[in-house]
């Protein structure tokens, strides 16, 4: 859970994760509740060598719909 996802700002998957808990369910509640995705610069910093949105946008869908389907 400690392993970076955002690479710029640092920004945990667990991070990540506890932000999806506590109610964010888009990009902007991720950047806002976490910082993850606001330096710009994951596509140098990342062992990836890419932007760090694709990884958050695919947790945040996961998360969303594994709610939906314990809620059912």
């Amino acid at each position: 859970m400690n392993e970076p996802v955002c690479w710029c700002s640092n920004v945990s998957k667990g991070s990540i994760l506890e932000a999806i808990q506590n109610g964010a369910r888009n990009m902007d509640d991720i950047r806002r509740m976490t910082g993850a995705c606001t330096e710009g610069r994951c596509k140098e910093l990342s062992p990836r060598g890419r932007c760090c949105s694709k990884e958050i946008k695919i947790l945040l869908e996961a998360e969303i719909k594994s709610t939906q389907e314990n809620e059912s």
